[in-house]
């Protein structure tokens, strides 16, 4: 564990989307400095907005992250590896590694996902599960996984599971007509909310063990099917249509289906303790109700507007 009393250090968020952003306005609303990348130049008044430093970064080019040494303490990694449609995968984890090797970093957090778990066919898997990824996406991240913890700096990898929150949650997608039902959606799985997942990478900054993984979803299982009932019966929004699996299987990507028809039940019981947080929204239905109260009329517009 790091010691508290120290001063909490600057930030450097990796690829400042969704999660990027809200965690750089919790970060900054304690008086963190934080720093944001970005691929594009419209986004830099998002991130700025939010009261941190953006960053035009693009992977290609390193120079915009060697002009911060000096001045950050930790690292939060959000950017996921790109697969083209011949399957080479283009990561620039490591070369990030090497950039930030003499910064005397005090963290740096890997953003992973849960698809390095792949399908466990319905069985439980926590932190200590070994990652047996059945998707390009998931193998590329598990090979981040491993060269961040090796790379010999204070290191840490968060694995969350589907994140969602106000702006991008299965409420928008059936809102807007975009989701379709695969199968008979029994397949189960976990979610988190934006806040929750936030929270988490801030306790591993400050409390987190290096060499450690830990896993940032809620704590209720719940297949797509049951999600799906949840929100037509409590929101009133469409039922949506199903699709067979034989025809997702060929209109999805290999990444997409396996995400969606990988079953699993996630334990972050471990993570919670170890970094001490309890989630503000355990189970779907209170980070759902959340997402309905912030966007509720702006839901009910795009339902109606999509007839």
């Amino acid at each position: 564990m790091r010691d508290e009393t120290q001063a909490p250090p600057g930030v450097l968020i990796l690829g400042c989307g969704f999660t990027g952003m809200v965690l750089a306005a919790r970060l900054g609303f304690a008086g963190r400095p934080v720093w944001g990348t970005t691929r594009t130049e419209a986004r830099t008044a998002v991130i700025r907005s939010r009261g941190s430093q953006a960053v035009l970064f693009d992977g290609s080019d390193m120079a915009p992250l060697r002009a911060l040494r000096g001045r950050i303490g930790a690292v939060v990694d959000c950017i996921p590896p790109r697969i083209d449609r011949d399957g080479a995968v283009e990561d620039a984890t490591g070369a990030i590694l090497d950039v930030v090797a003499d910064f005397g970093l005090r963290a740096f957090v890997y953003v992973s996902a849960t698809s390095v778990y792949g399908d466990q066919q319905g069985g439980v898997a926590d932190e200590h599960t070994e990652a047996s990824p059945d998707s390009p996406r998931g193998r590329a991240r598990r090979d981040a996984e491993a060269r961040v913890l090796a790379s010999g700096l204070p290191a840490m990898v968060m694995r969350p599971s589907g994140i969602y929150g106000p702006g991008r949650s299965q409420l928008h997608r059936m809102a807007e007509r975009r989701y379709r039902l695969v199968g008979d959606g029994s397949a189960l799985t976990n979610r988190v909310h934006v806040t929750d997942l936030a929270t988490l990478l801030e306790a591993a900054i400050d409390r987190g063990t290096p060499g450690a993984t830990y896993l940032a979803t809620d704590q209720r299982p719940a297949s797509q099917a049951e999600v799906v009932e949840h929100i037509v019966t409590r929101y009133g929004l469409p039922r949506p249509p199903a699709i067979p699996l034989d025809e997702a299987r060929v209109r999805m990507s290999r990444d997409v289906f396996a995400m969606i028809t990988g079953s699993k039940r996630l334990d972050p019981t471990w993570t919670l303790d170890a970094l001490a947080v309890r989630l503000r929204f355990p189970d779907y239905e209170a980070g759902l109700a959340d997402v309905w109260r912030r966007d509720g009329a702006a839901l009910r517009a795009l339902a109606e507007a999509a007839g």
